[in-house]
């Protein structure tokens, strides 16, 4: 089976257990920070006292996390490029295609990839304690604004500044196109987006090896908008566009070959987008032979399923870090809510449940004194 986009989630999973950790401490030392002594007269001043050291902690865990997480992007871009190029091989050998021996540039490649990948992160130890302490600071403030006009209490207040944080986690991180993501859902966007990359030019690669050109876009269910024009259609990966004569690989006569556009083209136009279940397959001229098919209300009922998802991890993440007893309760009730609203979904759409989606990181640190 040839590589796709979507093959890069395997590959972000282990990033975001990392990014899950990294968030998970850094929300559990805003938490013990906002508890401590909530009925002191000095509350405030003492809670404002501990902004630089939430910056200062804060940046530490996010250069930690980023040391792994390079090497941990090193080999997953690596791996995805080569499993491609292996997918490749697997393919051409099912279809009798001689196969040209010789290496790859696997590790040239690979690098070119994880440089953007590392490049995207690049900015994490500078944000992120900005944003975090600007959060701590927000939510200390409520606390004083309740108590001195006789509302809720310090918690009460601070934890309606924290349930914004986290019912988005901490947002703040702007892609190229200069839209607005949250750190986990970035990070892993980013991972996810370059090994997806890695895997299907690790394919491409392999396939010009063996001497070939053309490629099939493959029928997927539940395609986007964006997919559905390129299904079925043939692509050049080197540049020959239109109408194409070449040997049958049946009968060795001369077919005419409709190539709709080169895959860069098609990548441009929006094929192969993150998340993108399409696969180039090779093609083979007077053999080869794909019925395109369309689901567009597959593809609504993904995204769904994927919304669901998050907000099953956001209510998590409420329950965990919870300051008062009212609010962990609220939160394990909307977690059940949301759990049987995603079962429903997938029973009524005959999807698959994915509950590795509905996690979120546990590791929590206290904060140092």
């Amino acid at each position: 089976m040839p590589a796709s986009p979507a093959d890069g989630e395997q590959y972000a999973r282990h990033v975001l257990r990392v990014v899950e950790d990294l968030e998970a401490r850094l929300f559990t030392m805003l938490r013990q920070a906002l508890k401590d002594e909530p009925d002191s007269p000095t509350w405030e001043a003492r809670r404002l006292a501990e902004v630089q050291r939430i910056r200062q902690y804060a940046a530490r865990d996010t250069r930690r996390a980023l040391l792994e997480l390079e090497d941990l992007i090193r080999d997953l871009v690596l791996h995805a490029y080569n499993h491609g190029a292996a997918l490749a091989l697997d393919d051409l050998d099912e279809l009798g295609h001689p196969i040209t021996p010789g290496g790859l540039p696997a590790v040239a490649s690979s690098e070119t990839f994880r440089n953007a990948a590392m490049r995207s992160l690049g900015g994490l130890d500078r944000v992120l304690p900005q944003l975090l302490s600007a959060a701590y600071t927000e939510a200390v403030a409520a606390g004083a604004v309740e108590v001195l006009t006789g509302g809720n209490t310090r918690l009460q207040a601070s934890q309606h500044v924290l349930d914004r944080l986290l019912s988005d986690g901490i947002r703040g991180f702007t892609d190229a196109a200069g839209r607005q993501w949250s750190l986990e859902s970035y990070v892993e966007m980013a991972t996810r987006t370059v090994t997806g990359q890695a895997a299907v030019q690790g394919h491409m690669d392999q396939l010009q090896a063996a001497g070939l050109d053309l490629v099939m876009v493959s029928d997927s269910p539940r395609e986007c908008p964006l997919c559905r024009p390129w299904e079925g259609k043939v692509l050049s990966i080197g540049g020959t566009v239109g109408a194409a004569i070449a040997p049958s690989v049946t009968t060795g006569e001369a077919v005419t070959v409709k190539v709709a556009g080169t895959v860069a083209q098609a990548k441009a136009a929006g094929l192969q987008h993150p998340n993108c279940t399409h696969r180039l397959v090779a093609y083979l001229p007077g053999a080869t032979k794909v019925k395109a098919t369309k689901s567009p209300d597959g593809y609504d009922a993904k995204q769904r399923q994927r919304a669901i998802e998050r907000h099953v991890r956001a209510w998590k993440r409420r329950e965990q870090l919870a300051l008062t007893d009212e609010a962990a309760a609220k939160a394990r009730r909307k977690v059940r809510a949301w759990q049987g609203a995603l079962r429903e979904h997938v029973d009524a759409n005959d999807l698959k449940r994915l509950r590795h989606r509905e996690q979120v990181g546990t590791a929590g640190t206290p904060l140092a004194r």
